[in-house]
């Protein structure tokens, strides 16, 4: 005699288990890493540097530099974002080392270079004295990459450097100083820095750190019209400042305009 029974499982069982499996998949799609576990972890190494590569074949490279007090992984979901449709651009992304910083009594914390204070009044001007000699390690560390790239045969006028906040600065006095024709920066809420050093010379104004060519070079700005750290009022300076340098491809817009000017400044090959 067999004693085994056939069990009918109700169809409504089966459906309850089918919307557990996939809530179950969502939220681990939700919080997996964007770009991947691998990515993310590097992006949190201090003073090392991550790169993602494009989707297509490898035709151009972008330089993103981080803020203040952050590294590598907080340019991920931007270039998670761009990366969708600029499929041959290779984005790097640099950490900074922790370093002593006077506006936190010497304590240490990720930056590019030090600063003396991090909530300057809203209608204080550019700062009159800055740490170039930390400013011009961290600038020396980003020709370091752009110098990687461009022994991968990638060409000078596709690699565009662009960075947020301290990295804005960092960024865009690497562009500046660049002895390659880069193709362009992008500038995040940031300023110029050094700019109490820019004088004349000849017809126009120029920053000590200035390529000969430098001014040819295209600019994406963007910036916060109520930052509460770095003002607006020193965008609207360090534009001014750039227009005096020379610089007449100047872009001023708001961060969603961003992906069409990267179209525009590395389109596809």
């Amino acid at each position: 005699m067999n004693d085994r029974q056939d069990v009918n499982v109700p169809m409504r069982w089966v459906v309850r288990a089918l919307f557990a499996l996939l809530a179950v998949y969502a939220v681990m799609a939700w919080f997996r890493p964007m770009l991947g576990a691998e990515v993310q972890l590097a992006a949190n190494v201090p003073g090392s540097y991550v790169e993602v590569l494009g989707i297509g074949r490898h035709s151009a490279s972008a330089i993103f530099v981080h803020g203040l007090g952050s590294n590598a992984a907080q340019n991920i979901p931007l270039v998670s974002r761009l990366r969708q449709k600029l499929f041959q651009v290779s984005f790097i992304l640099p950490s900074a080392d922790p370093l002593p910083l006077s506006a936190f009594d010497g304590a240490y914390h990720s930056a590019w270079f030090d600063v003396a204070d991090l909530q300057p009044a809203m209608d204080a001007p550019l700062p009159t004295r800055e740490d170039e000699e930390g400013i011009k390690k961290a600038v020396d560390r980003i020709h370091g990459l752009v110098q990687k790239e461009l022994d991968k045969g990638i060409e000078p006028h596709r690699i565009v450097l662009g960075g947020f906040s301290q990295g804005c600065a960092t960024a865009l006095l690497a562009a500046i100083a660049s002895k390659e024709k880069l193709g362009g920066v992008i500038c995040l809420s940031g300023w110029l820095p050094l700019s109490y050093k820019i004088a004349k010379v000849g017809p126009r104004k120029r920053h000590p750190m200035q390529a000969e060519h430098a001014h040819n070079m295209p600019v994406f700005w963007g910036h916060g019209a109520a930052d509460p750290t770095v003002h607006y009022l020193w965008a609207e300076q360090s534009l001014d400042l750039l227009a005096d340098m020379g610089f007449r491809d100047i872009e001023a817009h708001t961060y969603d305009d961003l992906e069409k000017w990267l179209e525009r400044i590395l389109p596809p090959t």
